[in-house]
Formats: C-alpha cells, structure tokens, sequence
C-alpha cells in the first residue's frame, strides 16, 4: 500500500506518542510512505520554528525520512487546486505516484474526500482500514 503522510501527520508522528505515530511506524513496516522535498523542508520548518526542536535532531528526522521513505516529485499547478494554496504540493505527488491514500489531519485536504480518485483520509480512517485487512 502507497500511501501519502502530510506534514501534519508527520509533526504528530515525531512530536506526540499518540495515533500518528503508532500509524506512522506500522505504515513503515508494512507501507511504503511517498513524501517531498516539499513536505520535508515544511515539517524542518515547523519542528525548528514552532516546535522548537534543535536543528540537529530534525536534521536526524530528515535523514532518517530520506532513507525510510520514497522521496517523489510532485507536479506544480498553473491554477490553484485546494482551499488553501500550499496543500496543492502535496495533491501534486498524487499526479505523480500511484498513491492509495493521502493520509492527513488537515481540513481543507479532508473536505475534498478524494482527489484524482484517491481517499483523502484522516489517521483515525487509515487506522480503520488497518484493522479492517489485518
């Protein structure tokens, strides 16, 4: 299963002992994850500025990311396509990858339910659908 984490999810996932990262580390062992350069120079940014975490430890995040993950471009849009214009690079990486879920916490990403025929789902949705395969 391919799926998409937003930047959201990721913050929780390495920030929080709650249900981003338990999602987070089974999706690594059973999933593969398909991130940006996008989505990790905004999680950098978040971690460092808004959470305060020294440089060096996000900087072990990103690596980290790097070699766990599958790093994909994403296609830019001419026009916007979502409510808020910077979630449009992470719904590029669905033009670019074969992707079976968008996994994210963010509202104006839920809302569309779908994009390009790819659920648009929350972490408690993802973990659902865990449940229900296994």
């Amino acid at each position: 299963m391919n799926l998409i984490f937003d930047t959201n999810i990721l913050v929780a996932a390495f920030s929080t002992h709650g249900i981003c990262n338990s999602l987070f580390e089974y999706s690594l062992e059973n999933c593969t994850i398909i991130l940006s350069d996008y989505i990790l120079d905004e999680l950098y940014n978040i971690l460092v500025n808004k959470f305060k975490m020294p440089d060096k430890k996000v900087d072990n995040i990103r690596l980290f990311l790097i070699d766990s993950c599958f790093i994909s471009d994403y296609k830019i849009f001419s026009d916007q396509v979502s409510r808020d214009k910077n979630d449009d690079p992470i719904l590029g990486i669905i033009d670019k990858k074969k992707v079976d879920y968008l996994v994210t916490g963010d509202k104006d990403l839920l809302v569309l339910k779908k994009y390009n025929n790819v659920p648009i789902v929350s972490p408690r949705e993802l973990w659902d659908i865990f449940r229900d395969i296994n």
